[in-house]
């Protein structure tokens, strides 16, 4: 794989729509290349930043907005049976040509069986199949003017149960760590911090508070941590989260909780954190902590 591929993929990479072996050797030339390791990187800061102006549409709109697909589809094709048919007259000579339609007839299956879960879209329930679901992940046209569909299938079950049983608890711990959706995660810490006194919860809100890309996700952990302010491990993750985390709201929140327990090194910290901090509201925030305990705002 080479650089020109790698930060073509970057987006489907961070949206996990690469399959497993692009995503090795996207990695393996990532670990290889600085030049693509930035660009990585430069792509993670434009996926928070459009986290953090995520919007939820009303559901009016959603429904609007599904009705006129419907109508304009049925008026772009009245007279045929299906994208099948649609596809055939350009099928033939003009093989080499529809590769890049493929592709776009992928993205667009895709987008839908991601976005869209009104009646008859992917993914779909396998027919004689029960839990299993089908997404088209490749399309390729034949010389015949048959197409090669790759499918990928998954199983899904149902599980029920409260809180207390183990293993809906895991499940909860591990969807805080590796589900993809920010607003699942987010909902998913909101259940754990109501079991904020287990260890395993509380190393799961820390982990999460420390890792998730999701500024608005990281402050619900925190939100489950402030009963536990004054505990080493919990201090200790905060006191990093001042120095690394790029939200002032989140740094903000991290100098409110670390002051309720006031202690020296704290001050040195404070300290430090005036010298390199670029938000005037951290600064400011900062600097009254540390009037408020009698320490100099400069280091010494």
């Amino acid at each position: 794989m080479n650089c020109e591929t790698v930060k073509k993929d970057l987006a489907l990479f961070l949206y996990g729509e690469l399959t497993l072996e692009e995503e090795q050797a996207l990695q393996d030339h990532v670990e290889e290349c600085a030049a693509c390791r930035q660009a990585l990187e430069a792509e993670k800061r434009l996926h928070r930043a459009l986290d953090e102006r995520e919007l939820e549409p009303p559901a009016s709109l959603l429904v609007r907005s599904r009705q006129d697909l419907e109508r304009r589809l049925a008026l772009a094709a009245p007279r045929r049976t299906g994208w099948l048919a649609w596809l055939k007259p350009t099928l033939g000579s003009w093989q080499t040509a529809l590769k890049p339609l493929g592709a776009v007839a992928l993205v667009a299956l895709g987008f839908f069986a991601a976005r869209w879960t009104g009646p008859g879209t992917a993914p779909r329930l396998i027919p004689g199949e029960e839990g299993v679901i089908s997404r088209v992940r490749y399309l390729e046209p034949g010389p015949s003017g048959n197409l090669r569909v790759v499918v990928e299938e998954t199983r899904q079950r149902v599980l029920s149960g409260s809180l207390e049983d183990e293993p809906i608890r895991r499940l909860l711990l591990a969807a805080a760590r590796e589900a993809r959706d920010p607003g699942l995660r987010g909902e998913t810490v909101d259940l754990l911090k109501a079991q904020s006194e287990s260890a395993d919860v509380r190393r799961a809100l820390l982990a999460t508070f420390e890792q998730d890309p999701n500024p608005g996700v990281r402050l619900r952990a925190l939100e489950g941590l402030k009963p536990f302010a004054a505990e080493p491990e919990v201090r200790s993750t905060l006191v990093r989260s001042l120095l690394v985390d790029d939200n002032p709201g989140v740094r903000i929140q991290a100098i409110d909780l670390l002051i309720q327990k006031r202690e020296d090194a704290l001050v040195g910290v404070l300290q430090e954190l005036m010298q390199r901090e670029t938000n005037n509201y951290v600064r400011l925030r900062c600097q009254r902590a540390l009037q408020e305990m009698n320490a100099s705002v400069g280091t010494f």
